[in-house]
């Protein structure tokens, strides 16, 4: 069956959240929303840092990025950290706990992207990352 771009693009969405859910449900960061695992992610992508960089990068107001961060630092996920350069400002750091979360989260994606790919020789696969690396450049 061939599907259009649009019945393409909502299956692969389904199935890697619905893939995503039954993962987290698998493991310790069943708790954790997209959200916040996104949080995490750009933790890790960007080497601790303050809440205004988090906010920009999430596209949330800065007191949705702390309430966000104030949940994961009381579920033990992260720690903040006051600058040393400008005492009124923190760097978020994850915790040993947040780094497993990082690192659980990570392989949903290499697994999902590893599904994709499947059935796709190494020039398609190839072909395939330069398509959508050319269509994501719209997003930006």
């Amino acid at each position: 069956m061939k599907y259009s771009l649009e019945q393409v693009i909502n299956l692969l969405l389904s199935k890697s959240e619905q893939f995503e859910v039954d993962l987290k449900r698998e493991s310790e960061i069943e708790e954790l929303s997209i959200k916040q695992l996104q949080c995490i992610e750009l933790i890790v992508e960007l080497e601790n840092p303050t809440l205004t960089e988090l906010s920009e990068r999430l596209k949330i107001t800065k007191p949705s990025t702390t309430a966000l961060i104030d949940k994961l630092e009381s579920w033990g996920y992260v720690t903040k950290v006051k600058s040393d350069l400008d005492k009124r400002s923190a760097h978020v750091h994850l915790t040993e706990k947040g780094e497993s979360a990082g690192k659980l989260h990570e392989n949903v994606h290499h697994t999902i992207a590893k599904q994709l790919c499947g059935n796709l020789t190494d020039s398609e696969k190839e072909i395939l990352i330069v398509l959508l690396n050319k269509a994501i450049q719209s997003f930006d």
